[in-house]
């Protein structure tokens, strides 16, 4: 019977399946076979990780706390769910007492090898390079993302008619933490619009409404375009600025300058990925307080 490696990704953002990335390629090659991955619908792991050489099956999974109540009903799910696949060894890169009762139980009732670590660290990359040194895997540290090219001919055809240099814009977290104020934003936006022949500005479908007051043709709004269209325009883009992020992530990777914000609950993770290119952090705080320093940073 032909069995798999699994790894299971608890994590809900984007940026966080960008993070796993040197973890999946290092389990690959540690096992030479590719890896079913499960993970959240909110990583858009599909799409991110579509015809990829380490990747044999991305499954999504709702890993999403329960209510109190329903925690016995959701362990007995997850369990079940899971035992569907032919796996022999399955990594767990989260923490959370129930979903390790789930893998538990799976592991003894399917004679699973589980493998996992206490989490000591709060940046996860760190939490994951100690995973593969507990298991001595190779760590690759490549967060490359390799992302499928698979773009519309619309799509393609809307961005050779605008003009360039462009930039992106991006006011969007999955918690939508880092908030910022109407004011500062306008003022971000005019200056970018001073030095860049197109602006975009990026959120979620659900945030939207965050940028329905602007109207200038010179900004190209991004809500309705899907992830594989944002790692594009961002790898396309001069300069990216906005929240930590998914996107941020992106950008630390391919752009050749990044001006990331933070606040005081958010940590700067995309720091932790080995880049060539510059980047700089500022507190939104900071932004508020002195609108004058982001702008002279732009």
């Amino acid at each position: 019977m032909k069995k798999n490696v699994a790894i299971i990704v608890p994590h809900k953002g984007i940026g966080d399946i960008i993070f796993h990335n040197s973890l999946i390629k290092s389990i690959s090659k540690h096992h030479q076979k590719k890896i079913i991955l499960f993970a959240n619908k909110s990583t858009k792991a599909d799409l991110i990780y579509n015809k990829n050489k380490y990747i044999k099956q991305v499954v999504y999974i709702n890993l999403k706390r329960p209510k109190k109540i329903f925690y016995i009903f959701k362990i007995i799910c997850i369990t079940l769910n899971l035992s569907k696949y032919k796996i022999n060894e399955l990594y767990y890169t989260g923490n959370s007492k129930w979903h390790k009762i789930s893998f538990k139980l799976l592991s003894i009732f399917k004679k699973i090898d589980l493998k996992y670590i206490k989490r000591k660290k709060k940046f996860i990359i760190s939490h994951l390079n100690d995973l593969m040194r507990k298991y001595s895997i190779k760590n690759l540290k490549s967060y490359h993302l390799n992302m499928p090219l698979v773009l519309s001919r619309s799509f393609l055809n809307k961005t050779k008619r605008l003009k360039k240099p462009w930039v992106f814009l991006s006011i969007d977290t999955s918690e939508d933490q880092i908030q910022i104020p109407k004011n500062t934003l306008i003022k971000i936006i005019n200056k970018l619009k001073k030095k860049y022949n197109t602006v975009f500005i990026n959120t979620s479908r659900k945030n939207s409404y965050k940028t329905k007051f602007i109207k200038n043709i010179k900004i190209i709004k991004t809500s309705s375009f899907n992830i594989l269209e944002i790692n594009f325009l961002i790898k396309n883009s001069n300069l990216f600025v906005g929240n930590e992020s998914g996107p941020a992530v992106m950008a630390s990777i391919s752009c050749k300058k990044n001006i990331i914000f933070l606040d005081k609950y958010v940590i700067p993770e995309s720091k932790k990925i080995p880049n060539k290119f510059k980047r700089i952090y500022i507190g939104i705080d900071r932004i508020i307080r002195n609108n004058k320093k982001i702008l002279n940073i732009i």
